[in-house]
């Protein structure tokens, strides 16, 4: 059974499903207000891992929901800016559903499947939720009302029994993302719930006893209705960069009165040059950037999720090279001749990668000892069990290396003449039926104990 390390009790532990027969995962989605860049499609592709292990090594079914935020702080300067002429509700769906679109096509381009992703809710869509749950802090006296706006305070919700703090150690000194929203608050780590309304901004009623109460979530609320409008209460995975594992996750887990979900995974920072990949210091990459997004995948991968990595040209380059002889690798065993790959591989080095590759992943999804588990194989063994095993990782791993269109009969004529040529030593023939092949065909041939085995150029 997978072991997978929880930020509650900063341990690994072996998960155990509510369910037996499905996962719930919530992921905190992008905020839509600009393009993502690479760093911020690590925290995408860690679920994304997460969810194709479940799916195809433990055999679970997955409900995945991912938010998409299209109301908050960061929203508001750049929907005024990008369309100064529109009524501000329409300028923030506009705005929304650009990079909203734009998001999923990058996310596509990096092996995620948009069909795999359940829900994508957008937190405009929950508002009554999001004030039903508001409602319920407050009747609780965990939530305070404060010149019209709504906090939720961290000194009662800690009178009532509970313990704020459990994803990280605090102590309440004020940081950046603690005092933004200052105004009128009890205590210096309390936590807007609900923003009055300001000005040229997008807002919502909110009856409360008979008072009005006009404007907008506040961030943090707006994941907890989310995940209690699709899973009901308590679910399985929460996942997230380790930067939203304080305030964010911290004030999503107060919100639920403690219990949100049983395991929260959080991958760490991609920098570049040793530096936070950041909009706001303006050295971002974007997956557009890339030659072959798949090879960021891969890159991504071979790291573990819970290391540090480093985004640098040389490293991509190499991923670049693997991804390329991997799917020749691949190619040669997928378009085999029926027959033509013996069923085991006689050394059973086939069997111990697949019982590595297992393992590696079972153990807190260590892709890099995965990877490595692949590279035993890897242009060596030529066998159908290998080939299964490819597989499953191009499954598992999502870097799309398998091709199952059939060889035209043509093709297959031509092949068996090339080799024919080659045993007859006829080398000159069979240079060009080499050519001709790469040519007419985009297939590179090459010479095995097996026989020829062909891939896509």
């Amino acid at each position: 059974m997978i072991k997978l390390y929880n930020s509650l009790t900063n341990s690994k532990q072996e998960f155990k499903p509510i369910s037996a027969s499905r996962v719930s995962i919530y992921s905190c989605g992008p905020t839509v207000y600009d393009r993502v860049h690479v760093g911020n499609l690590r925290a995408f592709l860690f679920p994304d891992l997460l969810q194709r292990v479940l799916r195809y090594l433990e055999n679970i079914d997955v409900d995945w929901v991912m938010n998409i935020t299209d109301i908050d702080d960061k929203m508001m300067g750049r929907f005024k800016a990008a369309y100064p002429e529109e009524a501000p509700a329409n300028a923030l769906g506009r705005l929304a559903d650009k990079y909203t679109d734009l998001f999923l096509e990058d996310i596509e381009k990096i092996g995620i499947k948009r069909g795999d992703i359940s829900h994508l809710p957008r937190a405009t869509d929950y508002i009554p939720q999001i004030q039903s749950m508001i409602l319920t802090l407050l009747k609780a006296n965990i939530a305070y009302l404060s010149d019209g706006s709504i906090y939720f305070s961290i000194a009662k919700y800690e009178a009532s029994g509970q313990k704020y703090g459990r994803l990280v150690s605090l102590n309440f000194t004020p940081q950046s993302r603690v005092t933004q929203d200052q105004d009128q608050k009890e205590g210096v780590a309390d936590f807007a719930l609900w923003k009055v309304r300001k000005t040229d901004e997008p807002y919502w009623d909110f009856e409360i006893e008979g008072q009005n109460l006009p404007g907008r979530p506040g961030w943090h609320i707006e994941c907890s209705a989310m995940s209690r409008e699709f899973f009901g209460g308590l679910f399985d995975i929460h996942t997230g960069g380790v930067d939203l594992k304080f305030p964010h996750h911290e004030n999503e887990l107060a919100q639920c009165g403690g219990a949100q979900a049983n395991f929260y995974l959080h991958n760490e920072h991609l920098s570049i040059e040793q530096e936070k990949m950041s909009k706001s210091i303006g050295n971002t990459k974007f997956i557009d950037d890339i030659k072959d997004p798949i090879a960021f995948r891969y890159l991504v991968l071979s790291g573990h999720y819970r290391s540090q990595m480093d985004f640098n040209l040389a490293d991509l380059a190499s991923a670049h090279e693997r991804i390329k002889n991997l799917r020749v690798y691949s190619d040669q065993l997928m378009l085999a001749r029926v027959g033509q790959l013996p069923t085991q591989d006689s050394a059973s080095i086939a069997q111990q990668s697949h019982r590595q590759f297992v393992a590696a992943l079972e153990d807190d999804l260590n892709t890099p000892k995965a990877l490595a588990a692949i590279s035993l194989i890897e242009g060596k063994v030529f066998s159908e069990d290998a080939k299964e095993l490819m597989r499953l990782a191009d499954d598992v791993l999502g870097l799309n290396l398998v091709s199952d269109d059939p060889l035209h009969a043509k093709v297959l004529e031509l092949i068996d003449n090339y080799s024919q040529a080659r045993h007859d030593k006829n080398f000159e023939h069979s240079d060009k039926l080499r050519a001709k092949l790469l040519a007419d065909h985009g297939l590179v041939a090459a010479d095995t104990e097996i026989g020829t085995l062909v891939s896509r150029a």
